[in-house]
């Protein structure tokens, strides 16, 4: 039973790393890049699967303990080594918390490679004959978060675009009122405070821009989408226009401009509320 709840813990918790961008709350730095470590712990981790289920069968089948140690062993060291490549990958998105990440793996590993050396028959004289769980956290931690992932992608998305696009709506009222009140829309809102904020929690800001005789209002989230960036604008005449780089716009005819594929998404969609539309960039 204690290791079923540890594992039901461990899965809980990265399965909030990875849903807490999406979350209300004030703007997190860290919290897509926690993200991005349950995700990819989830993606990488499906390595450690299919030696926890040959560990498990061998504790079911065999009546002896004497390879329990292999198993451990080899387990510890895969483990490892998807740890690394986890902590690699979100180093670039946040290098102290990969680093951070580095250390802690380490430090981990070294406190159960001992145990891991001492898993034999002979030394664990009391426990032979029992059923080791261990390989369960093989199998079921990574496989749920990497199902789990799947299964909340399009949900969580939905949730935290939808409530940042809420929140806009005191933002444009303000927009329009500037044109009534002054015969044009403003030319900037840069400022040293945003002061309307998404209210999400791996949301940062909005960003406004002028767009022909309209604006446009947009803002960036994560998605549960491996290499995929999100960006929601807002256009009141619907005719949002975004592009990958800044160069492009700068360098780029308008006719070459108007061709998608110069523009670096491979998806837009038509978000639920009206004249919000969101790009799916690679």
């Amino acid at each position: 039973m204690t290791h079923l709840l540890r594992i039901a813990a461990l899965t809980a918790c990265l399965t909030l790393f990875m849903v807490l961008p999406f979350l209300p709350g004030e703007y997190d730095s860290l919290a897509v890049p926690l993200s991005m470590t349950a995700q990819l712990f989830g993606i990488v981790g499906l390595l450690l699967v299919p030696w926890g289920v040959a560990w498990m069968v061998y504790e079911y089948v065999s009546q002896s303990r004497r390879k329990r140690r292999v198993f451990a062993t080899v387990g510890l060291i895969t483990s490892s080594m998807v740890w690394l490549v986890v902590s690699f990958g979100v180093i670039v998105e946040s290098a102290a918390l990969g680093i951070a990440s580095l250390v802690f793996g380490a430090c981990l590993m070294r406190w159960l490679w001992p145990q891991a050396r001492a898993m034999s028959s002979e030394s664990m004289q009391g426990r032979a004959g029992r059923v080791s769980l261990l390989p369960l956290y093989l199998i079921v931690v990574p496989a749920a978060v990497a199902i789990i992932r799947v299964a909340i992608a399009d949900p969580a998305a939905e949730f935290s675009r939808s409530r940042a696009i809420r929140n806009a709506a005191g933002l444009i009222a303000d927009i329009e009122q500037h044109r009534v009140a002054n015969g044009q829309y403003p030319r900037s809102l840069v400022s040293v405070h945003p002061d309307y904020l998404p209210g999400v929690v791996g949301i940062g800001e909005y960003r406004y821009e002028p767009s022909g005789d309209a604006y446009n209002v947009l803002f960036q989230q994560m998605s549960l989408r491996i290499g995929t960036r999100e960006m929601v604008m807002y256009n009141p005449r619907g005719e949002q226009v975004l592009s990958s780089h800044a160069a492009d716009v700068l360098r780029l005819s308008a006719e070459q401009l108007a061709l998608d594929r110069t523009r670096g998404h491979y998806a837009v969609h038509h978000a639920s509320q009206a004249n919000w539309k969101f790009f799916w960039f690679d």
